[in-house]
């Protein structure tokens, strides 16, 4: 009777690591190793807040945002219209920094900037555009090992730099560069750091773009290329 029981479960182990290892489909739909659920993106809808706290409130909810330094109504909705927008459209991937800023200053020489926690925007016309493209920066940096090599000329020296290969090889593509001068800024053109900031900035406003820019575009590790790239194939 000993044996006869051992017999028994060894059969049924054997049997069982045969199914695992050749597991049929209707096991393989079972199996929650194999097919794990994704869990679904879920669309942010923006809402006008009433006041600074509740924009605050609403920027750190749904993006993360800490330090809300904004103290425009007008300012603190329009940022977090613009957030809400690249988050759909990014399906919920973009990542937004912890500290926002925005300040009404004059004779400034800069509209934006970003840094690895934070962006500050200038308030001006054109600012919708220049969080866009801070948020570009922002992105491009967590998701690009090369990024403190794909900066301006002036700023790779100014921060130390001795590789240069990535800036000469953006500037010495000359027919790509008449590309970008094209169909997205001049500006574009200063670096490739810069060229990826402007067409995030881009494609986040509906541009419609050549698939030459979005190979550009992925070629220098630019924040969600393949979502951009299946966006983009669905309206052609």
């Amino acid at each position: 009777m000993k044996l006869s029981s051992i017999s028994v479960q060894s059969i049924n182990i054997i049997k069982h690591i045969r199914q695992r290892l050749s597991p049929s489909k209707k096991m393989l739909e079972k199996d929650v190793f194999v097919k794990a659920e994704v869990p679904e993106f879920k669309e942010i809808i923006f809402k006008k807040s009433l006041n600074l706290k509740e924009a605050a409130l609403f920027a750190e909810q749904n993006f993360g945002v800490k330090n809300f330094n904004i103290n425009d109504l007008v300012c603190a909705n329009l940022l977090n219209k613009v957030f809400t927008k690249i988050h759909n459209i990014t399906k919920g991937k973009a990542e937004f920094p912890p500290i926002v800023s925005i300040r009404n200053q004059k004779n400034v020489r800069f509209s934006g900037e970003c840094g690895t926690c934070h962006i500050e925007v200038i308030k001006h016309p054109q600012m919708i555009n220049t969080i866009i493209h801070e948020i570009g920066h922002y992105n491009h940096q967590k998701c690009c090992s090369d990024f403190s090599k794909m900066g301006k000329y002036q700023e790779l020296i100014d921060d130390g730099v001795t590789d240069f290969s990535i800036y000469e090889q953006f500037k010495n593509d000359k027919q790509s560069l008449e590309l970008v001068k094209k169909h997205i800024l001049p500006y574009a053109t200063s670096s490739a750091a810069e060229f990826i900031a402007c067409t995030f900035n881009s494609i986040i406003n509906g541009k419609t773009l050549p698939k030459e820019i979005y190979e550009l575009y992925k070629k220098y590790e630019g924040p969600f290329a393949d979502i951009f790239i299946a966006n983009a194939m669905k309206t052609t």
